[in-house]
């Protein structure tokens, strides 16, 4: 467990509204540095590898992600989607930079200057979006772009359709669920620029390369894609 210097005002606001871990709610002691309590630190798996590139047949060049999406990773996107905690987003993306720092801010061979121009997150739809709160993927985004210093781009690539849950249907209805349901709404703002889609879990994919296609399709120079965390075989 890790611990930090905190400020006389920060410690009696924790006192008052302790901090508790991001995985199973658990009141976390004043000076912990990290959100999470030491029995769920245990259960966060990272991956063997943290950029994924040359994907087989999809619009996307390669994608980065540092955690397993099972155990305590698991639960704290859970609790990010369901549970109301949206300060997870945050959490999430500062400790996965921790692993992914090096891949994301180097650039490219041959091109000078930052590796992305923007960072696009992946839409929900606004019915979704208003029962939620907000939208995971726009939090996840935000709090990345500050680590990578480039800017977020929201309301350019857009959820037209309100889908069933990913998380119900198998493999083949989830390939059949999101075909033809996003937009890009502001093509201009895309066009020949590299991209960095957004969202918070990897599962099969298709989530990501039907909105990677339809950048691409409005002109999008690269699509890559950011992941808080993945299955190991998608």
């Amino acid at each position: 467990m890790e611990y930090t210097k905190i400020s006389k005002t920060e410690y009696f606001l924790r006192l008052l509204f302790p901090p508790r871990c991001i995985c199973c709610g658990a009141v976390l002691p004043v000076g912990i540095l990290k959100e999470v309590c030491s029995d769920c630190e245990k259960g966060f798996k990272t991956l063997d590898t943290y950029e994924f590139a040359n994907m087989s047949g999809s619009t996307i060049t390669r994608v980065y992600s540092a955690f397993d999406y099972e155990g305590s990773v698991r639960k704290a996107i859970h609790r990010l989607k369901f549970g109301d905690s949206p300060r997870n987003a945050a959490v999430l993306v500062d400790l996965s930079c921790q692993l992914l720092k090096d891949f994301l801010d180097k650039p490219f061979p041959g091109m000078p200057g930052k590796r992305y121009d923007v960072i696009i997150p992946a839409p929900l739809h606004p019915k979704r979006k208003r029962q939620r709160g907000y939208n995971q993927s726009e939090l996840i985004a935000m709090r990345l772009a500050r680590h990578m210093e480039i800017p977020v781009l929201k309301g350019v690539l857009v959820k037209k359709i309100n889908t069933p849950p990913q998380s119900r249907l198998k493999r083949e209805e989830r390939l059949r669920n999101v075909a033809g349901v996003f937009h890009v709404k502001k093509p201009g703002q895309v066009k020949g620029r590299r991209i960095l889609l957004v969202d918070d879990i990897m599962t099969t994919g298709s989530t990501l390369e039907q909105c990677a296609r339809v950048l691409t399709g409005a002109g999008a120079g690269l699509v890559d894609a950011y992941v808080v965390a993945m299955r190991k075989k998608v």
